[in-house]
């Protein structure tokens, strides 16, 4: 490549060049055309080299890809709005079915939490109620036991340790039974112990029921669940020294002051241990 003068301002440019760079003189007009910069003859517009001189070509018109435009009927713009609609409604149904269910499985859970604090309530109050009465029952028990055993006059328990023997000028006089177990068993032949007993053993069946109900505990309910199942053990124990003594009078009277001493610290336990409802 050579440098020459422009003939129109005598500047020296390339002689490659398509105009003056210094007074703007057109040398080569713009075609669409690929020409030849070496020996000027116009190239075909697919070849890479000059068929005349072999000059690698250089295009002189800018190739543009050209991507053809989808064309969108109005009614294919509104089915898709449609869609995009519907779409929409269907997602926000979901998030709203979602957080629903969400809901109602934890109020289902709080339900279940305030039921379960509900039932351990209960069957704390009815072992208390039915304990007080076997308390009653066993400290009768030990009175008429010790009493017949030493015959003791007593107003509440000679009823059951002594039986009327002769009467003399309108005046009936009684006696001591010769052997306690006789004085126990007028104890609980007596009507109003009977009904007591048969109260214990009707609440009785009727905690077994609310214990079945606590047996399946949540995790944060568990300390609570242990608690009341060590209460029910007591009062079991408890149920049975009132309704069904054994032994001697000195271990009976020590089992009954243990279990109701073991009752009252188990309850004051548990009730230390149910939480508040949610």
């Amino acid at each position: 490549m050579a440098m020459i003068k422009c003939p129109e301002c005598g500047q020296e440019i390339s002689d490659k060049a398509k105009k003056c760079i210094h007074c703007g003189k057109i040398f080569v007009e713009d075609t669409k055309e690929n020409i030849c910069m070496e020996c000027g003859k116009i190239i075909p517009e697919d070849s890479d080299l000059c068929p005349y001189c072999g000059c690698p070509v250089e295009k002189t018109a800018s190739q543009k890809v050209e991507v053809p435009g989808i064309k969108v009927s109005k009614k294919s713009k509104k089915m898709f709005a449609i869609i995009g609609v519907v779409a929409l409604v269907v997602c926000i149904i979901a998030i709203c079915g979602g957080l629903y269910f969400k809901k109602v499985s934890e109020q289902k859970k709080i339900d279940e939490y305030n039921t379960y604090i509900d039932n351990v309530n209960s069957a704390c109050d009815n072992m208390l109620s039915s304990a007080a009465t076997g308390e009653t029952i066993c400290n009768l028990t030990r009175s008429v036991w010790y009493n017949a055993i030493y015959k003791k006059d007593d107003s509440t328990t000679n009823k059951y340790t002594k039986t009327p023997t002769t009467k003399y000028k309108g005046t009936q006089y009684y006696a001591f039974v010769d052997d306690f177990n006789e004085a126990l068993q007028n104890l609980f032949k007596d009507e109003d112990i009977q009904k007591k007993i048969s109260s214990i053993e009707s609440s009785q069946d009727s905690i077994n029921e609310m214990m079945k109900k606590l047996q399946n505990p949540t995790d944060d309910l568990k300390d609570c669940h242990d608690a009341i199942f060590e209460l029910n053990e007591v009062y079991n124990s408890l149920v049975s020294l009132a309704t069904d003594p054994s032994g001697n009078y000195t271990s009976y009277s020590s089992s009954v002051n243990t279990t109701i001493n073991d009752f009252k610290n188990k309850y004051t336990n548990i009730k230390n241990k149910i939480p508040e409802k949610k």
